[in-house]
């Protein structure tokens, strides 16, 4: 598990690409994505994070089937030390899947009123997309 790089960035495209996910604007913030490869380097997973402002959102959670729990949990826990790292305050993600409500909350992340959503996470191009969804839930997470 690692921090992604610039010669990550092709390989990266194509994972995120194959599972149907953006990869628009990559190249500004490889370096906020963490990844998992097997022992052949072969990317098994990612999950990335777009900073707005002091704060980060959760974006681009790809994993191959061969990715268990313990090595979800090591991502996620792998991603919210890189947001530390970047000082960001927050971070928030958004979720259409109520089964995952219990994954977060296990790792500190609290449901969030839409109401509650600052309004620089609201402007997101990502996060208004969603907003347009019924079924997303929003949860953060405050870093110390």
């Amino acid at each position: 598990m690692r921090v992604a790089s610039i010669s990550d960035i092709e390989v990266l495209k194509e994972f995120l690409g194959q599972a149907g996910v953006s990869n628009e604007g990559l190249e500004a913030i490889v370096d906020h994505f963490v990844l998992i490869e097997n022992d052949k380097g072969q990317l098994m997973g990612t999950v990335g994070l777009e900073r707005i402002e002091q704060d980060g959102l959760l974006r681009s959670l790809v994993i191959s089937p061969a990715v268990d729990q313990t090595m979800l949990l090591a991502l996620f826990k792998s991603v919210l030390e890189l947001a530390k790292q970047k000082e960001m305050k927050r971070v928030f993600l958004a979720t259409n899947k109520k089964a995952s409500v219990d994954f977060f909350a296990l790792l500190g992340f609290n449901a969030v009123e839409r109401e509650e959503i600052p309004m620089h996470i609201e402007e997101s191009k990502h996060v208004s997309k969603l907003l347009q969804m019924d079924q997303s839930l929003f949860m953060e997470l405050k870093l110390s």
